[in-house]
């Protein structure tokens, strides 16, 4: 029991570092949006589908990504993304041009859309049910840990491509990790020998409205964060802030991502009201959104972005669960409901950071994050219209 739980963890920690690594190469950006921008003659739509090129396979893949793992295993499958990640990583450096550099970020998305898309499958496979949501938590925070890297520590890079490099050797790391310490779990059931048909398990999904809600509303949250986060150096920057200041003080916002990526869980267990906590969260993430970049320096400026942080990041532990406790989906069809969300969520996230907010405020700042507080909002109101599964909600149940 003992070796079983010790293994556990290392593979809890062996995929942490390969979630760490796509995101602090994609959180590098954010930091070099000027340099970049300039170096490569792009605008800023160009710039913000650079960015979110890390979440397209995600779009093509996730759904499918159940499928794969369930008849090869969860070892291939995740290991031969992680490959891809890291040769797009290592690509990345020697990129002449915008559209080489998209193709090599696109290639980087790979290896974390698998590792996302079955992380409740990894976690289930190694820890009790009673340990899930504190697994996931510290799983998701792997990611945002990479986002405040990324963005706190880039500038001090002497040049683009020594910070590429960096991020390069961490992938490798990822990859090198994941083939030497993870094993297929042996107890679990392959889809091919049980389990519903896929069409079967998709219709279900599909046609189940707790499905579309949940991604929708992960749509307007991570959406809303991903597109904060793109320009935010650079918002701080047309302020009169320093560069090499304007990338640290923007760690605050992935700082607060870690922060209420797991404080918010807990309180919405003690209080056992998980809507009332999101809907907070939802409010006070979309004030953020909009306004916590013009704060005060100093003290209010950290802050705000702390809070807008923590805020936002706290409700999509809240939401990702969703689909495994409605009646009609349950474990049965998890995995389905699972990359359907992922796929909605992804699909929205790469479009309207790029493809609406972007194109839409183009170079004003004040507009653009006022778009990104609406996204917010939207999550707001998508939240009233959830069940409740808090903890005192499903006692009675």
């Amino acid at each position: 029991m003992e070796k079983s739980n010790r293994l556990a963890w290392l593979v809890l920690f062996v995929a942490c570092i390969a979630n760490f690594s796509p995101n602090y190469s994609q959180y590098q950006l954010s930091p070099l949006a000027p340099q970049l921008m300039e170096s490569f003659g792009m605008n800023a739509s160009q710039f913000s589908s650079i960015f979110t090129a890390v979440l397209i396979p995600s779009i093509f893949l996730s759904l499918i990504s159940g499928i794969l793992t369930d008849r090869f295993g969860l070892k291939r499958v995740i290991g031969i993304g992680l490959c891809i990640t890291a040769l797009g990583s290592c690509l990345k450096i020697f990129a002449g041009s915008y559209g080489q550099l998209l193709i090599f970020m696109l290639m980087t998305g790979i290896g974390p859309t698998l590792l996302n898309a079955n992380s409740a499958k990894i976690i289930g496979s190694y820890f009790s049910k009673e340990k899930s949501v504190t697994m996931m938590s510290i799983f998701l925070v792997s990611a945002t840990l990479a986002m405040t890297v990324g963005m706190g520590t880039t500038t001090f890079f002497p040049s683009i491509s020594s910070a590429f490099t960096l991020a390069a050797i961490i992938s490798i790391v990822g990859v090198a990790a994941w083939m030497l310490v993870v094993k297929n779990p042996e107890t679990t059931p392959t889809a091919s020998a049980h389990g519903p048909g896929i069409l079967e398990g998709l219709k279900i999904v599909v046609k189940n409205k707790y499905v579309w809600l949940t991604g929708l509303g992960l749509i307007g949250v991570v959406g809303s964060a991903t597109a904060i986060n793109a320009f935010l150096p650079t918002a701080l920057a047309e302020r009169g802030i320093d560069s090499i200041q304007a990338g640290l003080i923007s760690s605050f916002m992935p700082i607060g991502n870690i922060i209420g990526c797991l404080l918010i869980p807990v309180i919405a267990n003690k209080l056992g009201k998980n809507k009332l906590i999101m809907a907070v969260c939802a409010l006070i993430g979309a004030l953020g959104a909009a306004f916590a970049w013009k704060a005060p320096e100093g003290a209010p400026l950290f802050a705000s972005l702390l809070l807008t942080g923590a805020s936002l990041s706290g409700l999509v532990p809240l939401l990702i669960p969703i689909p495994i406790h409605i009646k009609e989906i349950g474990a049965v069809y998890a995995g389905t409901a699972g990359g359907f969300v992922n796929t909605i969520e992804l699909l929205g996230v790469v479009l309207v950071p790029s493809y609406i907010i972007a194109p839409i405020a183009g170079t004003n700042m004040d507009l653009y994050y006022l778009l990104c507080g609406l996204c917010a909002i939207a999550a707001l109101i998508i939240v009233f219209f959830l069940p409740e599964l808090g903890r005192k909600a499903t006692q009675n149940m």
